[in-house]
């Protein structure tokens, strides 16, 4: 057996593992199933979901863009694959690493990251936030014509 060429794939964060990790169509007589990884769920949860920019949402999972891209479209085209097929699609494995989790507990290969990174990451995933939020309260202000004020916390 040959070894792997290249680096190996580094471990992406990710914000939750979900309760419900299988999705079957509805009388399908197939049983087969499209394999979708962990970060690959959390990549579009980010951009198709959450409509962040690619460049924050890599930043969030600590991965480069294009590595983020790569997640992104390899989880959409199996997507896409299941939806037009009639397969299910399984979330199960990967490499990454939970968010707020303090040592590993069996799920998946997370690990354990210092403080200091911890917070460095904290504080920049705040700015990004923080960005996003002044962006959603200026297009909220100019759909309504600029006439309401949007305060701190948002439109609600």
């Amino acid at each position: 057996m040959t070894p792997p060429r290249g680096r190996r794939k580094g471990r992406r964060w990710i914000s939750e593992i979900p309760a419900v990790r299988c999705f079957l169509p509805d009388g399908s007589p197939r049983t087969e199933a499209a394999s979708l990884n962990l970060e690959e769920l959390e990549a579009v949860r980010l951009v198709d979901l959450l409509e962040l920019e690619q460049e924050e949402a890599a930043f969030y999972m600590g991965i480069s863009r294009r590595a983020f891209w790569n997640d992104l479209t390899s989880a959409r085209n199996k997507i896409a694959t299941a939806l037009v097929y009639g397969m299910g699609i399984r979330i199960e494995g990967g490499s990454y690493v939970l968010r707020d989790q303090k040592s590993g507990d069996g799920m998946g290969d997370a690990a354990v990251t210092s403080k200091d990174a911890e917070i460095s990451l904290l504080e920049r995933e705040l700015e990004l936030l923080s960005a996003r939020l002044e962006l959603l309260n200026a297009r909220i202000k100019s759909l309504k014509g600029g006439d309401e004020e949007v305060g701190e916390e948002g439109p609600l």
